[in-house]
């Protein structure tokens, strides 16, 4: 195996197996009341779908159809469920920080309506105090000083000072306020930063913060499951590849040597034991005259096939079409299948003349 195949192997598993974790998880989550058995379930339908992904893509050819077209809608429907449940376990994800940040939303929200109320108080209070003041104004501008004039100014100064009394008390109730807000966010600041980037995405884009955690969840689950499957896919082709750019071997059958010297030698040790001189002399004398012409030892060897050589020319099919043991080692060595031998054989066939 090449180093690349193995890191397009690695790479699968890794995707595919992180795809499995959330998936499988996020359907437990959607059937909380019974998610051990929605687990294993879920990471058996997981395995089913890679090795019925693999399994097609090596022997798409020689399956049946009506199997072939099961086969890949199991896996298309696999892959919807893989991805409905990474949606389950991401949106959850955020769901469990969305609740989280509307309670600290919420609590900011009642002291920020309360000094919202003060801040309007204050803003009458201060339309009423210049009303009064502008009515002294009035008064002292015209001239006229009596006993009723200043006891009128007096009172509207009472009243001035009341109402800038109130005013203090309300500003102190907003600073009060102001610091409790303060310390929610500070006691919330890991909170903030989970869902800061979404915050930044959704005021930069004017959109509300949900519809652009579910644009990015719908973008991630395009991209999961699909590319697990398509990774196993390749990771298959490339070791396809890997076997027919493997060296052939030569297969050598061992060399069988014989001796007439050693097998004369061992047919006059056996008749003399036995003691038959005149059938040993006769069975010599033949040997001899079947060996006349050799004096030296006769190697048997048997020659490796024509078609394992490394230079055999596969292209052209007369040369082996009609050999079974070719056939076979084709078959065997080439990942050749017999609806690829039976187009050829009929190429083979027409191209004939008679």
């Amino acid at each position: 195996m090449k180093p690349f195949t193995l890191l397009v192997g690695l790479a699968a598993l890794a995707v595919a197996g992180c795809a499995a974790f959330f998936s499988v998880t996020g359907l437990a989550l959607l059937f909380s009341g019974a998610s051990l058995a929605v687990m294993v379930m879920g990471t058996s339908l997981e395995i089913a779908k890679l090795v019925s992904a693999s399994y097609l893509h090596q022997y798409w050819h020689t399956t049946n159809k009506l199997l072939r077209f099961y086969l890949v809608s199991c896996v298309l429907t696999l892959v919807v469920i893989t991805s409905a449940g990474i949606f389950g376990f991401l949106s959850n994800a955020y769901q469990s920080t969305s609740l989280k940040s509307d309670v600290v939303s919420r609590e900011i929200g009642v002291f920020q309506s309360k000094i919202t109320q003060n801040e309007q108080q204050i803003g009458q209070l201060n339309s009423q105090m210049g009303n009064l003041q502008q009515n002294s104004g009035t008064l002292l501008g015209s001239g006229k000083v009596n006993n009723r004039l200043i006891r009128s100014i007096d009172n509207r100064d009472r009243q001035i000072n009341k109402l800038s009394t109130k005013m203090g008390v309300l500003n102190d109730s907003i600073a009060v306020w102001n610091i409790k807000i303060n310390e929610i966010k500070n006691n919330n600041l890991d909170l903030e930063r989970e869902i800061g980037g979404f915050k930044f995405i959704a005021e930069a884009f004017d959109l509300p913060i949900n519809s652009v955690v579910k644009f990015f969840i719908f973008l991630l689950i395009f991209v999961f499951d699909p590319m697990a499957v398509t990774l196993i896919i390749a990771f298959n082709t490339a070791l396809q590849e890997d076997r027919k750019k493997k060296p052939k071997k030569v297969i050598e059958e061992p060399t069988i040597g014989i001796s007439i010297e050693e097998d004369t030698d061992q047919m006059d040790k056996n008749y003399e034991i036995y003691g038959d001189e005149e059938k040993n002399e006769e069975l010599v004398e033949n040997t001899t005259n079947t060996f006349e012409n050799t004096k030296e030892t006769v190697s048997i060897t048997s020659k490796a096939p024509y078609y394992t050589q490394p230079d055999f020319d596969w292209d052209n099919k007369t040369l082996w079409i009609n050999d079974r043991h070719a056939i076979k080692y084709w078959m065997r060595m080439y990942n050749g299948n017999q609806k690829q031998l039976d187009k050829l054989k009929e190429e083979d066939f027409k191209s004939k003349t008679y």
